[in-house]
């Protein structure tokens, strides 16, 4: 018998991981441009150091998403090792509902974050507003509000 190959989803199935790999590429892309214009020409775009700081921003951001969603984020294990067996399933929905409810309370700050730097009106960089470049943060707290509600709820009723 034939060992089963691994399924992979399609691309539009995952649109954060392709964006993320979209920005890792560009961040890598310009950030080798600024070093070979600086060293070699001595000519600095002024508006690639912020674009880069960006580029990182978003590129965290969205990397917390993905392992979200592949439930591979950041956990304290110390309570779930000192609990029976049985009780860590529920302990680590609880863990996930409490994450839920924080990055909830996070997302609409987030929101009027952004909302305050519409008003203000300030540019991250030629062209493009502060409050553009800064969507991405009530963007993936509620996404993330989303996942780990969803991955809470799916662990207390299976017990997994």
């Amino acid at each position: 018998m034939k060992a089963a190959e691994p399924t992979r989803s399609p691309l539009y199935r995952r649109p954060e991981e392709v964006a993320l790999v979209a920005l890792v590429g560009c961040l890598l892309c310009l950030a080798f441009a600024q070093i070979l214009m600086r060293n070699l020409f001595q000519i600095t775009w002024f508006w690639a150091d912020p674009l880069l700081r960006h580029l990182v921003l978003w590129s965290s951001f969205l990397g917390a998403l993905v392992a979200t969603r592949q439930d591979r984020h950041i956990r304290i294990d110390a309570v779930l090792r000192l609990v029976p067996p049985r009780w860590r399933p529920r302990v680590a929905a609880c863990g996930d509902l409490v994450a839920a409810a924080l990055c909830g309370i996070l997302a609409p700050i987030a929101l009027r974050f952004v909302l305050d730097e519409r008003a203000y009106g300030a540019e991250a960089f030629p062209g493009v507003p502060a409050w553009v470049a800064q969507l991405v943060f009530p963007a993936v707290f509620a996404g993330m509000a989303l996942r780990f509600l969803i991955n809470g709820w799916r662990r207390l009723r299976s017990g997994v």
